[in-house]
């Protein structure tokens, strides 16, 4: 993320102002949607699936800007063979997974508490969307 940040700021600050201003616009958007928003609430008709979700991680940018910015800032300036990067990455990719099944089963065992008390927990975390964004522009 940092790399795409200096490369947008080195070809016009000024195209840094307005993607500011675009990602205030979109996380008040955000914030908005988390404070109305209800626990089964879903807009979508269709259940979600293993393969839908799969479908969504394998077209998910920020895995690959993880990937990228873990082998770029972390393991190139130390290793170039192919067979090293592989490892890394395989590695990386562990602890995404990891990662991600830690979310899962959290949000399992957590379930019952949010549908019991969604409106604070959506209020929270709604304001603390809204403090990103102050902070965005008082930057």
């Amino acid at each position: 993320m940092c790399i795409v940040y200096f490369w947008i700021r080195s070809l016009n600050p000024s195209n840094l102002t307005y993607l500011t201003y675009a990602g205030v616009i979109y996380i008040l958007w955000l914030a908005y949607q988390v404070a109305i928003s209800r626990p089964g609430n879903d807009t979508s008709s269709k259940q979600a699936s293993f393969w839908s979700g799969f479908m969504l991680q394998i077209v998910n940018v920020k895995i690959f800007l993880f990937g990228i910015t873990a082998l770029t800032g972390y393991v190139t300036p130390y290793y170039s063979s192919l067979g090293m990067l592989v490892f890394f990455e395989m590695i990386i990719a562990t602890i995404g997974s990891i990662a991600t099944l830690t979310w899962v089963f959290l949000g399992g065992l957590f379930q019952k508490t949010y549908i019991k008390h969604f409106r604070v927990i959506n209020s929270i975390l709604a304001l603390i969307l809204v403090q990103c964004a102050v902070g965005l522009i008082l930057q």
